[in-house]
């Protein structure tokens, strides 16, 4: 989360200077906002693992999680010229879910469990009419997953990021109620699962075992909100 904090204080301090600089002519969306949102948001998990009792061998599966989340966002939209403004902002998006990655693992007791998703982004924005404009996101995410189960050593906790690039729509009403939507796809740094259960000739169960797995996240996400 140190990370996000970075970015978000660097955000802020961007925003007032660029709202400093910004033509005083607005449009619509200009201003400050909040919203709420709802999403439908499925993540996948390709891996390989690595045993390394009895001679190195490396074995490959999937294991996915698709869940329900409603989320939290803020963000200021900036005007740059009577037809195009820019959005910066932050979300948050409950992702607590839990799958059991026996393809990846090759194991009968094997969880993933997975966090919530801090992001930030900035959204090029384009007027199609005074009250609508379409929008491309650029964001960094950020989450973590935990693997628990008798198939590891011990509990541990995996932290990834990783870039959003999503397309969307916005429209706003006289009184400032806006409606957004979204779909998108992030595309997150590796994990390395470590501390895996494998058995030796003699039937001795070691913890040395080793998965590599790339994410991928993809969303549907509507969110409803207010322009100050």
């Amino acid at each position: 989360m140190n990370k996000i904090s970075k970015i978000v204080g660097a955000v802020c301090i961007s925003s007032l200077s660029m709202y400093s600089l910004a033509n005083a002519d607005s449009s619509s969306f200009t201003g400050a906002y909040i919203g709420i949102s709802g999403s439908a948001i499925g993540m996948a998990l390709d891996g390989k693992r690595t045993k390394t009792v009895g001679g190195a061998q490396t074995t490959k599966g999937k294991a996915g999680m698709v869940s329900p989340a409603a989320g939290a966002e803020i963000g200021f939209s900036y005007p740059m010229s009577d037809m195009a403004f820019i959005t910066v902002g932050a979300s948050i998006q409950p992702f607590d879910t839990e799958v059991k990655a026996d393809n990846v693992t090759k194991s009968n007791d094997l969880k993933l469990t997975s966090s919530d998703i801090h992001s930030v982004f900035i959204e090029p924005s384009f007027n199609v009419t005074e009250n609508a404009a379409f929008f491309l996101k650029i964001g960094y995410s950020e989450s973590e997953v935990s693997v628990s189960g008798s198939e590891v050593e011990s509990t541990k906790a995996y932290d990834f990021d990783g870039t959003t690039i999503a397309l969307g729509t916005k429209t706003i009403s006289d009184n400032g109620m806006f409606l957004k939507t979204e779909a998108g796809i992030t595309d997150y740094s590796a994990i390395k699962i470590t501390g895996i259960k494998e058995d030796d000739e003699n039937g001795t169960d070691t913890f040395t075992s080793t998965v590599n797995a790339d994410i991928e996240v993809a969303y549907g996400q509507v969110t409803i909100g207010y322009k100050f």
